[in-house]
């Protein structure tokens, strides 16, 4: 995935399963981190795949506003996704963002 992002500076990604934990690249040198200044990441999945900590360090990593709510409906009811963003403790302007306001930015909405 890192090869195509790279390839492909001015295309806009969406990585879908909070992009299989590729934002942990940004813990590397800077020039890793620029490379992915035009990734998002989704929630797809989240509830199934991952513990609710994943929220916080994702934000810690790369914004949040890099962050795309993605439900993977119908593997997982939407109950699920709301149970874990409130065990998140994500603040009001966090889960807006992730909830609406990026998707909407992106789209130009």
């Amino acid at each position: 995935i890192y090869r195509m992002v790279k390839r492909f500076p001015a295309n806009t990604i969406v990585l879908a399963h909070w992009g299989g934990g590729l934002f942990f690249f940004n813990l590397l040198k800077k020039e890793v981190k620029e490379q992915l200044r035009n990734v998002y990441f989704d929630t797809a999945a989240s509830p199934f795949l991952y513990d609710p900590e994943i929220y916080r360090i994702a934000i810690q990593l790369v914004g949040a506003e890099k962050i795309l709510f993605g439900s993977d409906y119908p593997l997982l009811a939407p109950v699920r996704y709301f149970k874990e963003l409130a065990a998140a403790n994500l603040t009001d302007a966090e889960r807006e963002q992730i909830c609406g306001l990026n998707a909407a930015r992106l789209l130009k909405l």
